[in-house]
């Protein structure tokens, strides 16, 4: 039986969600909450009792899970602070590369190529990676009914992918990939490769990976085309993003932004979030909130092989 990590941070809190992976075994009488209204048709000339019936998933984010009857898809309710988006050079260049992606799948099919795209966001803890994937899942799920996988265990992702493609060949998909670092550590490089390029292709699907550690990822993960087709930095927020972030944040509060947004340089958003709600909603000192925020800052280790090689791709 596969095991499973807990879901990506940004999508890991969810209201009155079973845990994706957990396996069951519940005894033949216990199952009296299940609303059963059909024969589930299986191999052999066997049938079980079913519940209703989708032809197409409702919009939305899954994760993978797997019980005594193999695998299945948990909706997750996704539980986040209001999204903002933010004017970062980097952040609006993935932004715009999938909204074109997603409208390219002719000149896909015209030239014979699998239309799928790999995007990696890499950079210091804070800097905006994941609003920058909670800004990909929320256009795919309203502006184009699609369907997000949160990938915890490669090798079952790639088992949901497949009969996912086999029940719904067209659907608009991204798959997330939160710390693909530490996914690699559990379960290793070979599974997150077979995923991206391996025997089971998949079509008409977006997947974004982010890193705090790009020097963890090996040369086959990042050095080739098809996997990780591009890779961006999300480095900390300038003072236009941390002014729009903060505008938005303290509406109605009567703060000085100007001030603040000059007295935050270097924190990240996380640390901005942390600022507003100690001083605008529980009225702490500004002083020694900043203070105690200044003590927290992030200072990531630099990692000069990875962005040499990040340079010789991106001018390859």
């Amino acid at each position: 039986m596969l095991a499973s990590e807990p879901p990506a941070p940004f999508l890991r809190e969810r209201a009155n969600n079973a845990e994706c992976a957990q396996p069951s075994s519940p005894s033949p009488n216990s199952r009296t909450d299940v609303d059963y209204a059909l024969w589930q048709v299986l191999p052999n000339n066997r049938f079980r009792p079913g519940s209703r019936t989708l032809e197409r998933l409702n919009a939305g984010a899954y994760c993978v899970g797997q019980d005594d009857n193999g695998l299945f898809l948990q909706r997750m309710v996704i539980l986040s602070d209001e999204i903002v988006e933010l004017p970062e050079a980097s952040h609006l260049r993935v932004l715009a590369g999938i909204r074109k992606f997603w409208r390219a799948k002719d000149l896909y099919q015209k030239h014979g190529l699998i239309y799928k795209r790999g995007v990696l966001l890499w950079g210091p803890p804070g800097g905006g990676k994941t609003v920058t994937a909670q800004l990909l899942v929320q256009e795919i799920i309203r502006q184009y009914d699609g369907v997000v996988i949160v990938s915890s265990d490669p090798r079952m992702t790639v088992a949901a992918l497949v009969f996912l493609r086999r029940i719904e060949p067209e659907r608009p998909l991204i798959v997330v990939l939160e710390d693909v670092d530490e996914t690699i550590a559990s379960y290793g490089e070979h599974s997150i490769l077979a995923m991206l390029d391996g025997e089971h292709q998949t079509d008409n699907v977006v997947y974004v990976a982010t890193t705090n550690y790009p020097e963890r990822l090996g040369a086959r993960l990042i050095n080739r085309p098809s996997r990780f087709d591009e890779r961006v930095k999300i480095g900390m927020p300038s003072a236009a993003a941390r002014m729009v972030y903060l505008r938005k944040a303290c509406a109605g509060a009567k703060v000085p932004l100007e001030r603040w947004c000059d007295e935050t340089e270097g924190l990240s958003i996380a640390h901005l979030r942390e600022l507003v709600v100690a001083v605008v909603c529980l009225e702490q000192d500004y002083e020694q909130v900043l203070q105690r925020l200044r003590g927290m800052e992030m200072q990531p280790k630099p990692v000069e092989g990875f962005r040499r090689r990040e340079v010789g791709l991106l001018h390859a």
